[in-house]
């Protein structure tokens, strides 16, 4: 294969043709692109031929030797060290769990006498967030299980652990293959499709619905997102009477992080993303605070947001939080955050310890400037 792909020749134009000069360039254009695609898929996997691969093989093998048993001598250490001191870890209760419940027999893994106990003992298996099963919970589960007794909830969307060996393939064939209660027949696994959503207003629905109906698939997600996915309105939320500014709309907000064309000539500081992120969403809610702006509240009906209404929702607050927290405190709005960070890593504790390193020694910059700019010196 490397040598005929190296070999290829390329047709060129016939140098006698009397077709028009047009029709030649969208040739060339169609043959140069082949041939593009072509020898970007050969330099990628047909890079030697089979005497230097196997040399390469030859001379890798005694490190790869080398650090898989180094990876299992590990390993068995490992565990001595947890038997000594009466210590298992969450793998192990699965892979204990294993040992005790499915033997090896011949070719095939099936349920030991101790799983056999097990299975006369539930009458019900429910499992929740199914989508993020692994072939060892499986296995586990099928081992004390009648066939025909066990309840799985789960939704592949939402499938995050893949890289902690989650198969939500198990999933998709399950919702794939089992039955609705129109189709099903006797002795068929029933499928059950929960597509309302009782959480979320019909504005929240609707956008969430819009950009997954164009970014999710089947080959970037294992489920086409189409109507049979959408999320449903199932929570009742009334509209006011008057026409006010209420909770009824999807705001996307975009920041534009373009250059101005004078940048060069004023003195701009250089703020990051996240920060000008911050700035923005504590500017927000000034100005929904401000607008008299119409939540929702089950008691009274429409009244006037409070800050308690506001939540800010991000994927990591350990660093986010307290840049987010500045912001807001920057606008005189009151914040909570949970981020998790200890005691000594807050804000507050933080300034104070800077502020006594400049007591101690006040030649100290980076101190210095943290309590300049904290709300001792509001510079």
């Amino acid at each position: 294969m490397y040598n005929i792909a190296n070999e290829i020749k390329w047709e060129t134009w016939p140098r006698d043709s009397k077709i028009v000069i047009e029709e030649k360039e969208i040739s060339k254009e169609k043959r140069d692109s082949v041939k593009k695609k072509f020898n970007k898929i050969r330099d990628k996997i047909l890079v030697n031929d089979s005497k230097v691969i196997l040399k390469d093989l030859n001379s890798m093998y005694p490190i790869m030797k080398s650090l898989g048993n180094l990876i299992i001598e590990f390993g068995n250490k490992y565990q001595e060290e947890k038997r000594e001191k009466n210590i298992i870890d969450f793998n192990d209760i699965e892979h204990l769990a294993l040992k005790l419940l499915v033997k090896k027999e011949e070719e095939e893994y099936v349920p030991t006498d101790v799983a056999k106990v097990y299975k006369d003992k539930f009458v019900e298996i429910l499992i929740d967030e199914y989508q993020d099963s692994n072939l060892v919970q499986e296995y586990i589960l099928n081992a004390v299980s009648s066939g025909s007794n066990i309840f799985m909830v789960g939704d592949v969307k939402q499938s995050i652990y893949k890289f902690r060996q989650a198969r939500p393939e198990l999933f998709i064939d399950k919702y794939e293959n089992y039955k609705t209660k129109e189709d099903i027949s006797e002795n068929e696994n029933l499928k059950i499709q929960l597509f309302k959503n009782f959480r979320s207003r019909e504005n929240i629905l609707d956008i969430t619905n819009l950009v997954f109906e164009n970014i999710m698939s089947k080959k970037l997600g294992d489920i086409d997102y189409n109507e049979q996915e959408f999320l449903n309105l199932g929570a009742n939320y009334e509209a006011p009477e008057e026409k006010v500014n209420y909770a009824g709309k999807t705001e996307l907000l975009v920041i534009d992080l373009k250059e101005p064309e004078d940048a060069e000539n004023e003195e701009t500081e250089n703020i990051s993303d996240m920060m000008l992120e911050s700035k923005l969403v504590a500017k927000r809610i000034q100005e929904l605070i401000k607008s008299k702006y119409q939540v929702f509240d089950k008691k009274v009906g429409y009244r006037d947001v409070t800050y308690k209404d506001i939540v800010i929702l991000l994927r990591a607050t350990l660093n986010l939080g307290p840049m987010y927290e500045k912001s807001l405190n920057d606008l005189n709005i009151p914040v909570f955050s949970d981020t998790g960070a200890s005691y000594l890593e807050s804000v507050e504790i933080q300034t104070i310890m800077s502020l006594l390193k400049i007591i101690d020694n006040p030649m100290q910059d980076i101190p210095l400037v943290s309590v300049l700019r904290s709300q001792i010196g509001r510079i």
